[in-house]
């Protein structure tokens, strides 16, 4: 691995279009932000290229909230591990990938998300 902010000690559940996520940073409220994997550990959002310049690396992302119907809904404490993409004077249609780890949530929202990422895991296999 390049760098210790790029390890993923966790495994990564490469999920559809209808997985989403909403939360807020530096004042800006963002909803239905597309997730493309998911993990008990963090997940990958894509945001416009335009936006790009709010997410610092170590930026906190408040009251995220995953949008799943079966994903737990408690709010979970996050910050902004990587940015991938965006760049001065890009098309501000551009999609730019931001690596996102999770901090803290509540047990029993810990604890659903586990189970669902075993279950979405095993169905993979099959």
């Amino acid at each position: 691995m390049s760098s210790q902010a790029d390890r993923r000690d966790t495994r990564r559940i490469i999920i559809g279009p209808e997985f989403g996520i909403s939360f807020s940073l530096k004042g800006h409220a963002y909803h239905d932000v597309r997730i493309t994997n998911l993990s008990t550990g963090g997940c990958f959002a894509l945001v416009g290229a335009r936006d790009a310049r709010l997410f610092d690396r170590g930026a906190v992302l408040e009251g995220l909230t995953l949008l799943h119907p079966e994903l737990p809904k408690a709010p979970i404490l996050a910050t902004v591990s990587y940015v991938l993409g965006g760049r001065p004077g890009a098309d501000p249609l551009e999609m730019v990938g931001i690596g996102i780890q999770f901090l803290g949530m509540d047990e029993a929202a810990q604890e659903a998300l586990c189970a669902w990422v075993d279950a979405a895991e095993a169905s993979q296999q099959v």
